[in-house]
């Protein structure tokens, strides 16, 4: 095992943990936007649009977050840093 996989471990765990939390809530808007959209609820579908938007923005955010933080652990900044 390499020296800073374990490093790596929590990014990507609390990556996991927020698309696994985000990611039902957006399929269920989405799909409620949908049963709404075909029934003539037009009023209220784009706030749900919105707020399905805003949690793919929240997946999309973490993982970008999550896929920097990888490649910093890669780059070894923690071990440059506690030189000093």
């Amino acid at each position: 095992m390499q020296k800073n996989t374990k490093k790596k471990i929590a990014p990507i765990v609390v990556a996991v943990l927020v698309v696994a939390y985000v990611g039902p809530l957006v399929a269920m808007v989405a799909y409620a936007a949908g049963l709404l959209g075909t029934q003539g609820g037009w009023g209220v579908l784009p706030f749900l649009l919105l707020y399905a938007a805003a949690g793919g923005a929240v997946i999309l955010g973490v993982l970008a977050a999550m896929a920097q933080r990888l490649k910093e652990i890669d780059g070894g900044e923690e071990d440059e840093a506690s030189k000093y």
